[in-house]
């Protein structure tokens, strides 16, 4: 459990974390693109657009079965999850109740090293000072910025007057010194930003789709405690169960006090809808503007209709063949308020949590393949501590937000660090499809291995480019082996430190 005085760190904590993950090998720095080259289809039918990269990356995306490229070793038959679970007699066996499940959750809000915030029992009262920090802390971070020579949205190099801009803005002297927090719920999903802003800070000219301010990200319904407003009052300062920072006033809702906030997400099982797929929308609607077309997540958790409760018309539809739910909506003075709305039966959610076996584990991960890497969440996407935690969320299990805090979950862990590749070979053969598997700055789900290789599925942001010299830049959720090299030219499998079964208590 965090203490009130470092909860209002965590967010700085979370941009450091993320710092170091960039220098150790995960991400782009220093790449830069030197010419467009075109993506050939083998299907006759099919031209690509020229799209930027590498010579060697345009070689990467030859279709290997005529339609969709994979990389090396990976087969058409590889890319549905019950292909992993075939010879697994206990595929379909409950690893966790529950019971466990909860105890693991309580576990990872009493442990410093997870960074969560525990929502129901945080302080009712900010203490004085908080602007103060974050604007000292903000501007200590993005001075680095300016030093390294970093880009904003244009192109142009960060300097003073994007510095003062920005800066200007955290502090705001309508809040008193000390003073209640405010209880809101996230009526779409939403970026969780470092600053006050939406300037895009980027260490490589054009790359716009990766942003440093970028922190984290809200599902539809999540919780957040406010704890201060930007000057403008564009922005909150929120804390969420496993990141701080700042979200537009316009995608939250606030409640008129903490039971009607607890009353929104605090549900019981029988009460919970989980969205399982990638991502679902609600039917577009001229009658419910407010939720007509409202994209919703993978991990989501919206409140189910009781039987006896359910209209005769929801968006001037009858609810058959669907399931009819809460939706949290923004009234227009900004308090909370609730709509009926219905999803469709044939989408991928769940009626309570998913109970939890290796092959739902798969099967809800793989939901997400192929679909865009997003650092911190941005671009409505997942980045690869983002993408477990979704798919374990379906499940009721709330993980830490980055890798680095999700390796330190009180769960059965181990230490691969120190190990040969072939001793690390040795204890994957007796590890379960599933397993979360980490190196400095990135982790992945485990699949298994075949003819001596070993698969995991994750969502990269580039790696050594197994198609020719350099990087190559992936920004997707694949299947790939553990002979992926990294920039530096060594394998996954050789920076493995450890493995995590994160439904397993430790």
């Amino acid at each position: 459990m965090m203490m009130a005085a470092s909860a209002y760190n965590s967010g700085r904590s979370r941009r450091l974390v993320c710092k170091r993950m960039r220098s150790e090998g995960n991400t782009l720095r220093n790449y830069r693109i030197r010419k467009k080259t075109a993506y050939i289809f083998a299907a006759a039918f099919l031209t690509a657009a020229l799209l930027p990269g590498t010579a060697a990356e345009s070689r990467a995306a030859i279709p290997q079965n005529g339609i969709v490229s994979y990389m090396p070793g990976v087969t058409d038959s590889m890319i549905w999850p019950d292909y992993w679970l075939q010879n697994d007699p206990d595929a379909d066996v409950v690893l966790a109740d529950w019971r466990g499940i909860t105890a693991l959750n309580s576990a990872m809000l009493a442990k410093d090293e997870c960074n969560m915030n525990d929502l129901r029992h945080y302080p009712e009262y900010v203490k004085a000072g908080l602007p103060d920090r974050l604007y000292n802390s903000s501007v200590s971070e993005f001075r680095s910025y300016m030093k390294d020579g970093y880009y904003d949205r244009a192109g142009n190099p960060i300097g003073e007057a994007h510095l003062q801009q920005i800066m200007s803005n955290i502090q705001n002297a309508a809040y008193a010194p000390e003073h209640a927090v405010q209880y809101g719920i996230a009526v779409r999903r939403a970026d969780l930003r470092a600053y006050p802003t939406d300037e895009i800070v980027t260490d490589e000219l054009g790359d716009i789709d990766f942003d440093y301010v970028q922190l984290s990200s809200v599902r539809v319904n999540d919780p957040l405690i406010l704890l201060t407003q930007s000057a403008d009052g564009r922005y909150y300062y929120a804390a969420t169960s496993s990141c701080d920072g700042w979200i537009l006033s316009e995608d939250v809702a606030i409640c008129s006090g903490k039971g009607e906030w607890l009353g929104a997400w605090d549900l019981s099982e029988d009460r919970t809808l989980v969205v399982t797929d990638n991502r679902i929308y609600l039917e577009e609607s001229n009658t419910d503007p407010a939720v007509s077309g409202l994209m919703i997540p993978q991990g989501s958790y919206l409140e189910l209709m009781q039987p006896m409760t359910v209209p005769s018309r929801i968006s001037n539809r009858s609810p058959q063949q669907n399931y009819a739910v809460y939706v949290p909506v923004r009234n227009a003075d900004g308090s909370y308020g609730k709509r009926p709305a219905l999803i469709s039966q044939h989408y991928g959610v769940s009626a309570g949590y998913l109970p939890l076996t290796r092959r739902n584990i798969l099967r809800t991960a793989f939901r997400m393949l192929g679909d865009t890497y997003g650092w911190g969440g941005m671009l409505s996407a997942e980045d690869c501590s983002g993408y477990v935690r979704g798919v374990y969320r379906c499940f009721g299990l709330e993980l830490p937000r980055n890798t680095t805090w999700q390796a330190q979950a009180p769960a059965v862990k181990y230490d691969l660090s120190g190990m040969s590749d072939d001793e690390k070979k040795a204890a994957l053969n007796q590890l379960p499809a599933g397993t979360t598997l980490f190196f400095r700055g990135h982790e992945m789900i485990y699949l298994g291995t075949e003819n001596g290789n070993y698969y995991v599925i994750s969502s990269v942001s580039s790696a050594g480019n197994p198609f020719g010299p350099g990087k190559i830049r992936i920004r997707s959720v694949v299947i790939n082996t553990l002979d992926m090299k990294r920039a530096n030219n060594t394998s996954w499998l050789s920076n493995l430190y450890a493995a995590v079964i994160p439904y397993q208590a430790g």
